[in-house]
Order: structure tokens, then sequence, then C-alpha cells
């Protein structure tokens, strides 16, 4: 698996596991007896992870959790630049 599908992936998971933790604690917030009566009630978590998953996709899409192999090449580049500058 490469880089960023693996960042992809973690992200997603990231969001699913935070949206699902803010609509169970809208919820507990809301504390209505008559809401936990209502057919629809456990939807209002499961949305609130599938948006947070959308959200995941797309900053892991951008890389997010993708590790840089190429920054300690990058790096001595650039100090090699600087000192011939000078």
């Amino acid at each position: 698996m490469n880089r960023e599908t693996r960042s992809i992936i973690t992200s997603t998971m990231v969001g699913v596991i935070i949206g699902w933790a803010v609509g169970m604690a809208q919820l507990i917030y809301i504390g209505s007896w008559q809401l936990f009566y209502w057919g629809f009630m456990p939807l209002i978590p499961i949305y609130s992870a599938l948006g947070g998953a959308l959200y995941g996709m797309i900053f892991g899409g951008g890389g997010l959790f993708a590790e840089s192999a190429d920054s300690g090449v990058e790096s001595s580049s650039a100090d090699a630049s600087q000192s011939n500058a000078a």
C-alpha cells in the first residue's frame, strides 16, 4: 500500500471516530427523553461519522498523514545552496 492510500485510510478512520464522538456529544448535550424514543435517533451519530469520514478523505487526499520520504534530501540540498551563496 502506498503512502497516499495509507494517508487517506488513516484520516478517514480518524474522521469517523471524531464525527461519531461529535454525534454522541450532541445527543448527550440535548438530553431530551423524547429524543431517545425517536426511531431515527441512532442516525445522528452515524451521519456525523459519515461527515467526519468525508472530511477525513479530503484531508487525507492532501497528504495529512503521509510521511515524507524526501525530507532529508531537500534539506541537505537547501543547506548546500545557502553555503554556496555566502
